[in-house]
């Protein structure tokens, strides 16, 4: 999948298996995270260049992008301007 422009592709975290305090979480109760790694990027344009590079950690704006899956994973195709902040 390789987006076009300044758009990226984003795969979100998924909330971990137990909590803090040892309990399981059940797969019904796990969430996406705001948290995740930027898996594919457009060329930029000349008046935007692309400010991000693929295996980024990344926040993104909470519910933005178009959810797609792909092989059974959840991913979001958005505009770089979707992004927060990076690691």
């Amino acid at each position: 999948l390789k987006p076009i422009k300044n758009n990226i592709v984003f795969k979100p975290f998924i909330s971990g298996n137990t909590t803090s305090s040892g309990f399981i979480v059940p797969d019904s109760c796990k969430k996406e995270l705001n948290k995740g790694t930027i898996v594919a990027v457009g060329n930029g344009t000349k008046e935007t260049p692309m400010q991000f590079n693929v295996g980024e950690i990344a926040w993104r704006v909470k519910d933005w992008g178009e959810l797609f899956e792909l092989e059974g994973e959840k991913y979001y195709l958005m505009n770089q301007d979707s992004i927060l902040a990076t690691v």
